[in-house]
């Protein structure tokens, strides 16, 4: 199983990185070879000091010419040698360590990059499907868990194995029977632990994905409808919700925490045992040298403890692996589900510089969500610039979703927009939505500064302190700005002691206005505003005259008193194009929409 996902993994985030991987491979070879060369180096040191006169022995191992073959100096050699060793190879290995957390940190950045790519400029009608929930899991924890969680811990396990193994090798090549111990004692300490661990590791297993998505869905709803909970006076339902699923989470980690801090307490009493049998075997084979005795006892003694911590490191990844599985299988499945992979970078046109000169038409457009339920049909509609256009009709009349045709975030099944008789496709529509400023009832106030939040996306250095002024004052929030110590640079607060709900849209507004617009889309943008306000904000509307073409869905029909023309919609049809007065005389149900908003049916 893990072949399986490791392979779909690799596929679908690690194309350029398989041969890194490999690379890492060959430095775990390394790492062993090192280890082994270190330990072998102890068993001539210590024989040195026990027996002087093997020192001539030993002086054609040396790989450079010396004119002494002096105890002290050979032992000197091979003990300045054995350090050397460890410390070159603990150094590497600190390299290796650095080189493996920024690579599995930049990797972990790379898939998050990826699926916000994904996320931007892939087509709209996909990504609203996305949760938000389930956007922020996949870049906060799946990506991290993935990479610097599964990776890590088989990059971990593949290196320590190598090290493992190369210390046993090196226990054959000396004391063939040893050797075999050795391999027992390893063998033995991972098939005890797992034996021990493993119903305990599997029922984690089970609980701990699931436990995290419902974590996750719980911290976003109850932060997200805050509002709303303590509306329906929920909030303790809502507490013991998190409460009871935090509980469950913390348990989980509990229990794998246990299991892992079992596993050093357990090598420990094994490697005793080990090296209790390595002894008598040692001293069965020594033949009564006692100096080899003693030298091959250290050597195997120094082994064991090298293997110890590496075996630890085994068991702690074979133990957090299938749970770290999970988050890989649900990356993967998160992948498959949304057809990431059939998304295509679209590269805009940016040397056709749209221009609206005369009109914009939408021409026998037809769209729907899915395919058996339709939710435009055969629209067709002009706007002139300069016109004020008003769109009206009950919920479900498919006003917002024609708004979100118009500006090209959702493609149409059938028809086309056409810019001054010219259609737009999927590369030009990034150059028509710069025409276009976009006003929703959803408020996307930011953490920043009142000039940042106007100029948003543009760069700190190139915001025009003045135009913001000016569209603030358009807005009717300068009042409110000059209440900041810091004007434009304070950052907004939110609630109570801060701004309103109708001063907020009032922001959102001027950001649409700083962009200077050909079209501006206001998408029930005043729903949050007092009558006063709106008011004032519609007059301000007015006053740009012919010089903007301004499109205006609104449930409150009072704000469509300054329009031109008011469209009127129902089940996905525009129904009639005309002033109140003359939409009130031929549809019964308009006219009790206009009675209901009080409006005069004598004005345009």
């Amino acid at each position: 199983m893990y072949i399986k996902y490791l392979k779909k993994f690799l596929e679908y985030f690690g194309k350029k990185r398989k041969f890194k991987l490999l690379l890492f491979a060959i430095m775990g070879f390394i790492a062993g070879i090192l280890e082994f060369a270190g330990i072998a180096m102890i068993y001539p040191f210590v024989t040195l000091i026990i027996n002087p006169a093997s020192a001539s022995s030993y002086a054609k191992y040396i790989p450079f010419q010396i004119n002494t073959t002096d105890a002290i100096t050979m032992t000197a050699i091979f003990g300045l040698g054995a350090m050397c060793l460890f410390i070159i190879k603990n150094l590497y290995m600190i390299l290796f360590m650095f080189i493996q957390c920024k690579f599995m940190q930049k990797w972990t950045q790379s898939i998050n990059n990826y699926f916000m790519g994904f996320f931007l400029y892939a087509p709209y009608k996909i990504v609203q499907k996305i949760p938000n929930s389930e956007k922020i899991y996949a870049l906060t924890v799946l990506s991290s868990q993935a990479t610097t969680g599964f990776i890590t811990r088989l990059v971990t396990l593949l290196t320590n194995v190598l090290i493992v193994l190369s210390v046993i090798i090196l226990i054959l090549c000396k004391f063939f029977v040893a050797g075999i111990i050795s391999f027992i004692f390893v063998a033995t300490t991972i098939w005890i632990q797992n034996r021990l661990l493993k119903r305990g590791i599997d029922n984690i297993n089970n609980k701990m994905s699931d436990a995290s998505k419902s974590m996750n869905n719980i911290m976003y709803s109850n932060i997200n409808c805050i509002k709303e909970i303590k509306i329906n006076a929920a909030e303790k339902e809502a507490d013991y919700k998190y409460e009871k699923n935090g509980k469950i989470c913390t348990d989980l980690c509990s229990e794998l925490n246990f299991f892992s801090s079992m596993t050093p307490y357990m090598v420990e009493t094994i490697i005793v045992i080990s090296l209790v049998f390595l002894g008598w075997i040692i001293l069965l084979r020594s033949e009564g040298e006692q100096y080899s005795l003693v030298a091959s006892y250290a050597m195997l003694v120094a082994a064991i403890f090298r293997i110890a911590p590496a075996l630890n490191r085994i068991q702690s990844s074979i133990i957090n692996l299938p749970p770290l599985l999970n988050f890989v299988i649900d990356l993967i499945e998160f992948y498959e589900r949304n057809h990431v992979s059939k998304f295509g970078y679209v590269e805009p046109d940016l040397n056709n510089n749209i221009e609206l000169k005369e009109y914009v038409e939408i021409k026998n457009a037809e769209f729907s969500y899915d395919k058996d339920i339709p939710v435009l049909k055969n629209i067709s509609l002009k706007l002139n610039k300069g016109d004020f256009v008003g769109i009206v009709g009950l919920s479900g009349a498919g006003k917002s979703t024609l708004a979100d045709v118009l500006v090209g975030l959702l493609p149409l099944d059938k028809g086309e927009i056409l810019i001054d008789g010219v259609p737009l496709n999927e590369k030009t529509f990034y150059g028509f939505r710069k025409l276009v400023g976009y006003v929703s009832q959803d408020l996307k106030i930011m953490n920043c500064s009142f000039r940042e939040n106007v100029a948003w996306m543009v760069p700190k250095d190139n915001i025009d302190d003045i135009k913001v002024e000016k569209v603030l004052k358009s807005v009717c929030l300068w009042d409110v700005v000059e209440t900041y110590e810091n004007g434009i640079y304070a950052e907004p607060v939110i609630g109570e002691s801060g701004l309103s709900k109708g001063q907020m849209q009032r922001l959102i507004i001027a950001r649409a206005l700083y962009k200077e617009p050909e079209i501006i889309l206001f998408d029930e943008a005043t729903s949050a505003l007092d009558v006063k306000t709106e008011h004032e904000i519609v007059n301000t509307l007015k006053e740009f005259g012919r010089e903007k073409t301004i499109i205006s869905i609104a449930h409150r029909l009072s704000v469509l008193q300054a329009c031109d023309k008011i469209v009127y919609m129902k089940d996905g049809e525009i129904k009639d194009i005309g002033t109140f007065g003359e939409l009130s005389a031929k549809h019964s149900e308009f006219a009790e929409l206009v009675k209901l908003s009080g409006i005069d049916t004598n004005k345009k």
